[in-house]
């Protein structure tokens, strides 16, 4: 379907790690509340992509 990169793959994957850590570590915060969820919810998508990005490098 489409050529993907193996270093773009790491690089979603880490954004999606990192998103998720900064979800994590500001859940306490009660300051920010509703950008958490938003932080959550990227964080899963950008990891499941690059999860399968990196199997698709492979595959081929």
């Amino acid at each position: 379907m489409f050529n993907v990169n193996i270093f773009t793959a790491i690089i979603v994957l880490i954004m999606g790690i990192y998103d998720l850590a900064y979800a994590f570590n500001r859940r306490k915060q009660p300051t920010n509340k509703g950008g958490i969820k938003a932080f959550m919810i990227l964080g899963i998508i950008f990891t499941i992509a690059g999860i399968v990005m990196i199997i698709r490098v492979l595959m081929r």
